[in-house]
């Protein structure tokens, strides 16, 4: 009975993170609404807190509504380097999704790099003489989703 129990608090709990999620990017319009259920599978798959991936898409691109084009699914700022207003292009946003949070985990979680701000460095390397802006946007916009 135990093991039955804590196997139902596991699954409401990640139920509870998908619908946080996806109240999140509802009320913010987000073309990315219907994959908060992804986007926990793939942050838990990956190794790294189920925020990180729509925080990133909330400072990079107001959660997908301001990207260099809308057939390329990057709201992310992958590889979208300086004076350049393209980056990588997805085939779909699932497709995104899974990409970026593999992309996290080798590029940085693989690396032992796990700490917001050497993630930013990295992510956003002109943000750190800016005061860590990117990492300030990124802690701000986790810290709403509860």
């Amino acid at each position: 009975a135990g093991t039955a129990q804590m196997l139902g608090a596991s699954v409401v709990a990640g139920d509870a993170r998908a619908l946080l999620l996806k109240k999140f990017l509802e009320q913010h319009k987000s073309p990315m609404s219907p994959y908060a259920d992804l986007l926990v599978s793939k942050a838990d798959e990956n190794g790294f807190d189920f925020r990180l991936v729509v925080a990133i898409a909330m400072c990079e691109s107001n959660l997908g509504k301001r990207m260099p084009s809308r057939d390329s699914f990057n709201p992310f700022g992958i590889a979208v380097y300086t004076g350049q207003q393209f980056g990588k292009k997805f085939d779909d946003w699932e497709h995104a999704i899974t990409w970026v949070s593999e992309y996290i985990r080798m590029k940085y979680y693989d690396r032992g790099i796990t700490d917001l701000r050497d993630i930013g460095a990295v992510w956003a390397p002109p943000s750190v003489e800016n005061g860590y802006s990117w990492t300030n946007c990124v802690e701000q916009f986790m810290g709403t989703i509860l």
